[in-house]
């Protein structure tokens, strides 16, 4: 499959039921300079390496943060209603 880019595939690959399993809180910035991003995915038993750099690190690093602060309110507010 062909992506646009690593947010298209971060993206495709969560709409078809997969899930971020390891991401960095932290933005990177490799020795020269350049801005690095990365992350593991899982769809059925399979897991992928998503890398970024640049502007596309960015991008990709504040979706990423966007998607697991939604889920972490979405557990906070499920573990409420069981309280």
């Amino acid at each position: 499959m062909n992506y646009k880019n690593s947010l298209d595939a971060l993206m495709t690959i969560l709409n078809m039921g997969g899930r971020i399993t390891q991401a960095s809180k932290h933005l990177s910035h490799m020795l020269n300079g350049l801005k690095y991003y990365s992350l593991e995915v899982n769809i059925n038993g399979d897991h992928y390496f998503i890398q970024a750099f640049g502007q596309e690190a960015t991008d990709l690093f504040n979706a990423v943060m966007s998607i697991l602060d939604e889920k972490k309110t979405v557990v906070k507010r499920i573990e409420k209603i069981f309280i």
